[in-house]
């Protein structure tokens, strides 16, 4: 029965490949080759005929509602600037003849409307609406005011979506934003997220190239242009970003700033090569040395890992054991197991790598391809491997977790040849159910013919005695196993994979039913814990899920992290910022998941204290959360209008201006115009 060749330990392409999918591929370049024109920076020429309207073109209703408000309201000074703003705008401008008459515009005061809209009480909206239309019968909001407030809606469920990671329905809503005509970044950022999540690969590329290849008159500032940049280099493969900058750098000032961009670009055409990108070319010597001379010196595990993957993709699996075993040095990861077993391996010491990678199980709870590979060696013929419990169980449960029929046959035999029939005529049905193949069919016909089965013999000789013929004849020549003891072997349970898959589809009804069946039969494993507590959070149920991660997090086990990071982001949607505060006093998590957490934990701080009227204190947070991570368009606002009810109306104003300058939101307009007349500037 020695068919357990058959499974091979996992190639280092297949693991590189794997492991660089944290670095998405785009199916389309990001620079197109045949529309380079609408790419490169313009032109003067270029940028005076895009600025030139065609013939004909005019002022929507949308552009000219400023103008009847100001009108309407008597601020001559106002009109006369809005007017000049218009002229530039559309060259052959004039006055509307009703601009003055007693009919223009909308006779009918949204004072009260625009008040509700600040505030976000879109109820109120409704309610008000109804109100003001009963009291003038025929009459409807202004256009302005209809198109701003569908705006204002959009901005809000995307921003949303995007706290509670709903990527699905940030595509599905954010479907209409033109990337090369939209103007508030964020909203674009927030779609490159979703896009990513959703493996959209074409639609991220879209957004990518709408950023940084637009017209002149819509062009983003270098700042955000740099920023959008370094994003995009966790998406996009190398040889397209270094051309995309190559073009990108006729701005000398742009070019400047993409200087501190090219470390990250060495590394990640490195990281392409190493993961087999198609295209991708082997990096030059000049950049081999200068990552590793970083890597060396400052040992940051990413590039640590990053050589010790170069390395055994050229075939250096010595060196590259180096690199992973320094990485394990500091503290053992999964990404660090992983690598040194694969170099191991590599180096004929599959032993060594089996040793190590049973040792280190709880660490590769999402590894179970990889972890199936290697602990085969240990159910084969050859192996000699001593074989705990806790290996067959993990090897079990990769199994079913794969749906790898090798693995499963290998399993098989090896229960068969000790004597444990019943779970090895389970593991070769498993196998040919997977994928149906001699071996597996034989295995299951001895082990039915051990347990005395004969009318199940008979059944499988009707329906598959034609197509495996010699199969059949090989049973009255097979002899006995031999015996030899074993550890014990569970049939496989099929629950197992189910609830992993459903929580990948974000299933979660179907996630929980799974975890409830596996419940009734004993206490969850800590990892099982967490994978519930993920469930939980996805249906909303918090006062469960926190209930799960808790367990999970007080068990311990190689979920640890995940739980701590689970048990959080439950917290914080709860509105429990004290325990959440707590929570990351006492637990460690990644730097990246901490900096996270705390930034919606001062998030929810700053929301609180402003809705308080304790606008000192908002800031104290915006200020604490700024140190960690960048600040979108909505926060800067109520930071501007913090500063606003302290009295620091030039600070305030200063915000809304660059706000401005980033987007066209009326929101800021509105801001600078209640700063003016508080300090009595008419113009």
């Amino acid at each position: 029965m020695k068919k357990n060749s058959r499974v091979a330990v996992l190639c280092a392409g297949t693991i590189l490949n794997t492991f660089f999918l944290a670095m998405p591929l785009t199916a389309t370049p990001l620079v197109v080759r045949q529309a380079a024109s609408t790419m490169a920076p313009p032109s003067t020429e270029a940028v005076n005929e895009a600025s030139t309207p065609e013939i004909g073109s005019g002022p929507d209703s949308v552009d000219l509602a400023a103008l009847y408000y100001y009108a309407r309201n008597g601020e001559a000074d106002r009109v006369e600037a809005e007017t000049r703003r218009l002229a530039v705008k559309f060259p052959d401008f004039a006055l509307p003849a009703d601009l003055y008459a007693p009919e223009a515009g909308n006779k009918v005061d949204e004072s009260s409307l625009w008040q509700l809209y600040e505030r976000d009480d879109y109820a109120g909206i409704d309610q008000e609406v109804s109100r003001i239309a009963a009291a003038n019968p025929g009459w409807e909001p202004s256009d302005d005011f209809r198109v701003k407030l569908e705006r204002r809606k959009l901005r809000i469920a995307i921003t949303e979506a995007h706290a509670n990671k709903d990527f699905t329905t940030i595509v599905r809503i954010g479907a209409g934003l033109d990337p090369m005509q939209e103007t508030e970044i964020d909203l674009l950022w927030m779609m490159i997220d979703a896009c990513r999540a959703n493996d959209m690969r074409d639609a991220l590329t879209d957004v990518y190239r709408g950023i940084l290849f637009r017209g002149q008159d819509k062009a983003f500032s270098n700042e955000l242009v740099l920023t959008t940049l370094q994003k995009a280099i966790e998406d996009v493969p190398a040889a397209d970003l270094r051309e995309a900058m190559q073009v990108l750098s006729a701005d000398p000032d742009l070019s400047l700033g993409m200087e501190g961009l090219q470390l990250d670009l060495m590394r990640r055409e490195i990281g392409d090569y190493a993961a087999s990108v198609p295209g991708a070319p082997r990096p030059g010597d000049g950049i081999l040395s200068t990552v590793r001379q970083v890597a060396e010196t400052e040992g940051s595990p990413e590039d640590l890992a990053l050589m010790g993957w170069y390395l055994l993709k050229i075939e250096q699996p010595k060196e590259a054991a180096a690199w992973f075993e320094r990485l394990m040095a500091d503290r053992p990861t999964a990404e660090a197991v992983r690598g040194l077993a694969l170099s191991l391996a590599h180096l004929s010491k599959e032993g060594e790598a089996f040793a190590l990678v049973s040792k280190h199980m709880d660490l590769l709870n999402a590894e179970d391809a990889f972890v199936a590979d290697q602990l085969s060696f240990a159910f084969k013929g050859e192996g000699k491997a001593k074989i705990e419990d806790s290996v067959v169980a993990r090897y079990s449960e990769a199994i079913q977790k794969t749906e790898s029929a090798d693995h499963a046959r290998l399993l098989g035999w090896y229960a068969y040849n000790s004597r444990q029939f019943e779970p090895a005529r389970a593991w070769f049905a498993k196998a040919f159910d997977w994928q149906p193949e001699g071996d597996s069919l034989k295995g299951m016909l001895l082990s039915l013919t051990r347990l005395g089965e004969k009318t199940e013999v008979s059944e499988l000789r009707k329906r598959h005695g034609e197509a495996y013929a010699s199969i059949f004849a090989e049973l009255k020549s097979a002899t006995e196993p031999r015996g030899k003891s074993g550890k014990a072997v569970d049939a496989p349970s099929g629950v197992e994979a189910r609830y992993l898959s459903s929580l990948q589809k974000k299933d979660y009804g179907a996630c929980i039913a799974d975890l409830r069946k596996l419940e009734a039969k004993g206490p969850l494993r800590p990892d099982v814990q967490v994978s519930k507590g993920w469930c939980l959070l996805g249906l909303n149920h918090l006062a469960e899920a926190r209930q799960a991660f808790t367990d999970g997090l007080s068990r311990g086990g190689g979920k640890a992290d995940d739980a701590a990071y689970g048990l959080g982001l439950t917290l914080l949607r709860a509105n429990l910022t004290d325990d959440a505060e707590a929570l990351l006093m006492q637990q460690s998590v990644t730097p990246l998941r901490e900096r996270e957490l705390r930034a919606e934990l001062l998030w929810q701080k700053a929301r609180t204290a402003f809705d308080r009227k304790q606008y000192r204190q908002t800031l104290e947070a915006l200020n604490a959360r700024l140190q960690l991570t960048s600040e979108p368009v909505g926060i800067s606002q109520m930071r501007a209008w913090s500063h606003y009810h302290l009295g620091n109306l030039a600070q305030s104003r200063a915000i809304f201006a660059q706000l401005n300058q980033v987007m066209a939101d009326p929101a800021n307009s509105r801001g600078i115009a209640a700063i003016n007349e508080r300090m009595g500037i008419t113009r």
